[in-house]
């Protein structure tokens, strides 16, 4: 490995990540979010098509992912809102104005909600590959997640903007077959099974619960890739930093859990790299 990768910079890689300027990740707005109801509604009709639960996303929107709905594949319904234009008393009338004309003046709108078919989950669709396969010449993913009894499981949410999740009470974790940085993601969660052995679920998603074990599990995750030279260090910085908020929550989060950090970041790393290779991560 490389001196930058030398475990004795993890203190000014740690005190960079509380920080050095980060950048906002784009893998949480890539999909839209949908509601709880919609999220229900979509779930009950995958499971009817025998389909398991996986991201879902429109036709176009799938497109533009470069993938294309397969041959024969029906569409989901979920509920939409729909603005229906209606006449004035006055342009019923005079016999003026367009319920379909949306620009005609003195017009008004009422917002109707109603179904339609326009969505398909990821497995009804083929094209670009999505695989959230990690491969690292310096690392091995299936030793490292057998040498630290962590199973990887599928993942089963419909939501593309989480990026995985972790049972850590099972020692369990799923990394989203869309993630866009999955090898950060599977860091994030081995962290998770390491650290908070006590909790039943911790999702890496943008509508998650404050808690200071996600910068823990991402400072981990910082680590980790900087010292295999993996991309991702900005948008890291920005989630942990964020989860902190302030000067005086970095501090303190500096404090007592660094060595935290810093012993499950060394267990990961040594787990999955070989043999020859573990001393020189150690020194």
């Amino acid at each position: 490995m490389q001196e930058k990768s030398n475990r004795a910079n993890w203190g000014k890689l740690f005190s960079d990540a509380l920080s050095c300027p980060g950048k906002v990740s784009e893998a949480y707005s890539v999909f839209h979010d949908y509601s709880l109801g919609n999220a229900i509604l979509a779930a009950l009709q995958l499971t009817v098509k025998g389909l398991p639960l996986s991201p879902i996303a429109s036709f176009n929107k799938w497109k533009k992912l470069g993938r294309c709905v397969k041959k024969g594949e029906k569409a989901i319904a979920l509920v939409m809102p729909v603005t229906v234009k209606t006449k004035s008393s006055d342009e019923v009338e005079n016999g003026a104005g367009s319920i379909d004309n949306a620009s005609e003046a003195g017009s008004s709108g009422r917002t109707m909600f109603v179904l339609k078919n326009n969505w398909f989950s990821l497995d009804q669709t083929e094209g670009a590959d999505y695989t959230n396969e990690v491969v690292i010449p310096e690392w091995n993913k299936a030793q490292a997640l057998s040498g630290l009894g962590i199973t990887e499981q599928r993942f089963e949410l419909l939501d593309g903007n989480t990026q995985g999740y972790a049972i850590p009470n099972k020692k369990h974790l799923s990394v989203s077959p869309v993630a866009l940085m999955p090898w950060k993601t599977l860091f994030h969660e081995m962290a998770h099974c390491l650290m908070h052995s006590k909790d039943a679920q911790m999702a890496d998603g943008d509508l998650m619960r404050k808690d200071i074990k996600e910068a823990e599990a991402e400072a981990v995750a910082y680590l980790c890739c900087a010292t295999l030279g993996l991309p991702g260090l900005e948008e890291s910085r920005d989630y942990i930093q964020g989860w902190l908020g302030s000067k005086e929550q970095s501090d303190e989060f500096g404090k007592k859990s660094a060595s935290r950090v810093f012993s499950a970041a060394d267990k990961i790393l040594k787990a999955g790299i070989k043999s020859a290779q573990v001393d020189e991560v150690s020194k």
